[in-house]
């Protein structure tokens, strides 16, 4: 009995030290994938790190692009307005709101336009209303608004800048926009 006992315990703890072998070697190559897989995380950390900082270079580019570009459209638009309080059209803003068009369809859709004004801005003051036109209507620029087609024909033609044109015809909805809200008075 003792015999073939013998290569029984033999036998098993030869399996024993086979699966623990086994056992090793498949927790070394766990070991490696965890090794690499924490590797892998700290470059994709490292990224992200680098893409915070490029967003927060990106964002303070366009912040100081966008300052740029509203300095460089007041002194454009110093040819349209004089510097009264309240800003009133120079004679080459008068002469461009009458010559384009503007000041004949405004009197036509003058309603329709205070009524989308209101309907995307609420000013406060009178200081609101006339920075809030001047925005209102410079966004005209970049939509295909039916009353304004023949605006943009004539800035074609003429070689004027149509948001130069919808710039200084701000005024006149700035001024029909107060005459109708008699409440903003600051």
């Amino acid at each position: 009995m003792e015999q073939s006992v013998f290569p029984l315990v033999i036998s098993f703890i030869g399996g024993g030290f086979s699966y623990f072998i086994a056992y090793l070697l498949n927790l070394g190559k766990y070991k490696e994938k965890m090794s690499r897989f924490e590797n892998d995380l700290k470059i994709c950390q490292e990224r992200v790190e680098l893409n915070h900082s490029t967003i927060a270079d990106i964002r303070t580019s366009l912040a100081t692009l966008n300052e740029f570009k509203e300095h460089a459209q007041k002194f454009i638009d110093s040819k349209l307005y004089q510097a009264n309080s309240p800003l009133s059209l120079s004679e080459e803003g008068k002469r461009l709101v009458k010559e384009s068009g503007f000041e004949s369809i405004f009197e036509i859709i003058k309603d329709e336009l205070c009524q989308r004004f209101s309907e995307k801005r609420i000013p406060k003051t009178r200081y609101d209303v006339q920075e809030s036109a001047r925005g209102f209507m410079d966004a005209f620029s970049r939509e295909d608004y039916a009353p304004f087609r023949p605006i943009k024909s004539y800035a074609f033609e003429k070689g004027a800048d149509y948001s130069q044109i919808l710039r200084a015809g701000s005024i006149l909805l700035r001024d029909y926009y107060l005459s109708i809200h008699p409440e903003i008075k600051d």
